[in-house]
């Protein structure tokens, strides 16, 4: 055990990140050398290598950066093949790290990891998925809100404007189970079943969906269609974002029972969760002028999703309650961005290339 002595210099450290800004407001882990160069070999990388850039902001972000963040965030060395691929996800153009930090929307950036790794790292997928404290749930989400707090701010040059927020903004990670009913989540955006697959997309925070007495998967997919288009969601006008269904497993035991084919669960949905344009435009929500290239026809039903494949499924959650939850995705998003992981080498993804959707 470390003495008195030691144990005050760490807490005088700690003290000193919240002194330096190196915080997102909850203590951290102080970023000594010895811990960042383990934390770097587990990710496989050179402290000085560039692992992605915001070039808008003329900003590059070196791996001894994210090394560091993932040790204050409290992540383990072993963790360092995923939070490569994640680091990579997040600093990917496509995501738009940027404007995730500061739009008024007050968006988070949603971890989901999937496949073999969430065994093996011991993630928890079961009681309070979508709000676990098991280690690696609370600090991979950790380390991914301080990467979009450190470097969506261009070094803390631009400020945040979000409106309201919502907790995820701390740490937003939801690992789905290891056995699924349909093919896993991952496989919606292009990956192979049975591979190890980090996703981000830029969210607001879940609704819960309570159905205790429906005795049919329609009946559980109306209620959630009624959650997903509410008139407040965000995605009625320009519906470039999409919605990620955590599906609990009472509710995907009677949704895959009359829904085999997840195709056709997202195709029902996309068909159920719509509202009239005319009541959209009279509640302010769509403007009487709406833009030509956003298609706002009055007299139609509108759905706040272009496709039935940017509602996305993922099978998580403890057994024993009827529900499940809604998280939109942010409507300035137009990409899910997503990395295989790869524990053979550590740090080297094994897609190859990301996924976007």
């Amino acid at each position: 055990m470390p003495d008195h002595a030691t144990k005050s210099g760490v807490l005088l450290d700690i003290e000193n990140c919240y002194a330096a800004g190196w915080t997102d407001g909850m203590p951290v882990v102080p970023p000594y050398g010895a811990l960042v160069d383990e934390m770097l070999a587990g990710m496989g990388w050179e402290s000085t290598q560039i692992v992605g850039a915001i070039p808008s902001q003329s900003l590059e972000v070196r791996a001894e950066q994210l090394a560091a963040t993932a040790v204050m965030a409290g992540c383990a060395p072993q963790y360092g093949p995923l939070l490569r691929a994640l680091s990579e996800s997040l600093l990917d153009r496509d995501f738009n790290l940027s404007g995730v930090e500061v739009t008024t929307g007050g968006v988070a950036a949603l971890v989901i990891v999937g496949g073999p790794i969430v065994a093996e790292l011991g993630f928890e997928h079961g009681a309070n998925a979508l709000g676990a404290t098991a280690r690696p749930n609370a600090t991979v989400g950790r380390f991914a809100q301080m990467v979009r707090l450190f470097c969506g701010r261009a070094g803390g040059s631009l400020q945040p404007h979000g409106t309201v927020g919502h907790p995820g903004r701390l740490s937003f990670l939801i690992a789905e189970h290891p056995e699924t009913i349909w093919p896993q989540f991952h496989t919606q955006l292009g990956h192979e079943p049975g591979t190890s697959v980090v996703s981000v997309m830029a969210a607001e925070g879940p609704s819960s969906v309570n159905n205790h007495f429906a005795a049919d998967g329609a009946r559980i997919l109306d209620t959630i269609a009624d959650c997903i288009a509410h008139f407040g969601t965000t995605n009625f006008y320009y519906r470039h974002g999409a919605y990620v269904v955590a599906l609990a497993p009472d509710h995907a035991e009677l949704v895959t029972r009359d829904f085999p084919d997840r195709e056709n669960a997202q195709e029902y949905l996309a068909k159920t969760a719509v509202r009239a344009t005319d009541d959209l435009i009279r509640l302010g929500r769509i403007p009487e002028q709406p833009r030509e290239d956003l298609a706002v026809e009055p007299g139609t039903l509108r759905a706040p999703v272009r496709r039935p494949d940017r509602i996305h499924f993922v099978e998580t959650g403890a057994p024993g309650g009827k529900f499940s939850a809604v998280i939109p995705a942010w409507a300035g998003s137009r990409h899910d961005v997503s990395r295989a992981i790869s524990v053979d080498r550590p740090g080297v993804t094994g897609a190859r290339a990301e996924v976007r959707s």
